[in-house]
């Protein structure tokens, strides 16, 4: 789901290793998590064996790299892409037609049902035979109570991750009031707002630049206080990040902006913006075909693969650059839109 993320609390890990020194032995991952729950907790196996390295932001590597995924950036703030738009496509495409077929489907009753009681016949120029135009009225409005009860259904459970829902998950990072702000739609958590110094790349305390990151990079906002839910977020393409130096390089990028100010990182190369785009489209659907990944003789071969789905990629990327013009960037607050411009 585009808007999953891990409940995480190392505070809570921190209090049950320092009972576990007290009793002189150490529980397996399966009862500390046990025990957690009993108090309300909510901590993964991982949480249990590493240290808190949150607030510390010391350097991780000499290159500093935004890699085309800022919204937008100034001398105040900047903004992140999230991973959202990356998923649009099949669902979108589903979605409209089925609301296509049923609502056309109804609105042409409604047709037939004004026209029986002004003309006295269909709007087609035909006339009832065996029903009356009451119960006519009747079955639309029944037909009618059916597909809102539908929809809400389909959009409240199945399509609102990709239809009629926020374009963008908003990711600002404030380097004068030394806060992150996350706008999410109501339904995943609405607006938070961290403290700059409680943001983790999750990275833990020794990073591998050569390791393989698989899939997104994460940001992580650990709370310091003992039972409060931490928040995760994933940044970026799908194949943005290739391997942890990456994620590092670009984890650079914001820490030296937050912290040392713009002057300390390249000018962005490119700014994605808000508004629908076909380039995000094509890149977001053709991220999941790893045979347009490839380079030399595997990426001249894949050539010949790209003619055979190139069908499929156009309607996925119709379907994609459909679900962003169906829906809406969010805005922040005029208190946090902003925030810090007069210091």
């Amino acid at each position: 789901m585009m808007y999953f993320f891990e409940e995480i609390d190392f505070s809570a890990s921190k209090e049950l290793a320092a009972e576990e020194l007290e009793m002189g032995r150490k529980r397996t991952p399966k009862e500390s998590q046990a025990e957690a729950r009993k108090v309300g907790f909510k901590v993964s196996k991982r949480n249990l064996e590493i240290e808190d390295y949150t607030g510390h932001h010391e350097r991780l590597c000499e290159r500093a790299d935004e890699q085309g995924l800022l919204h937008a950036c100034n001398d105040t703030w900047l903004e992140v892409r999230t991973w959202n738009n990356d998923i649009r496509g099949v669902m979108t495409l589903f979605g409209v037609a089925m609301y296509w077929m049923f609502w056309s489907f109804l609105f042409g009753q409604w047709a037939n049902v004004i026209s029986l009681y002004m003309t006295g016949h269909r709007a087609d120029g035909s006339f009832l035979t065996r029903t009356t135009p009451l119960t006519w009225l009747l079955s639309t409005v029944a037909m009618t109570v059916t597909n809102v009860i539908f929809t809400w259904i389909m959009q409240r459970y199945f399509l609102r991750y990709e239809l009629f829902t926020q374009r963008w998950i908003r990711l600002r990072f404030n380097r004068k009031t030394k806060k992150v702000y996350l706008l999410r739609p109501k339904y995943a958590g609405g607006l938070m707002v961290f403290d700059w110094t409680l943001t983790d790349p999750n990275l833990g305390a020794k990073p591998d630049p050569a390791a393989p990151l698989l899939n997104w990079g994460v940001m992580a906002w650990m709370s310091k206080v003992v039972g409060e839910r931490s928040t995760m977020q994933f940044v970026g393409r799908r194949t943005s990040f290739k391997t942890q130096g990456d994620w590092m390089a670009f984890w650079e990028y914001v820490r030296r902006y937050m912290e040392e100010g713009p002057a300390a990182v390249p000018a962005p190369k490119t700014i994605i913006g808000y508004w629908p785009s076909l380039k995000e489209s094509w890149i977001s659907v053709t991220q999941w075909f790893p045979a347009l990944q490839q380079k030399g003789l595997a990426g001249k071969f894949s050539d010949a693969v790209t003619v055979l789905i190139l069908p499929l990629i156009a309607l996925l990327l119709i379907g994609n650059f459909l679900g962003q013009c169906l829906t809406w960037q969010a805005k922040f607050p005029k208190e946090i839109e902003h925030a810090g411009e007069d210091a």
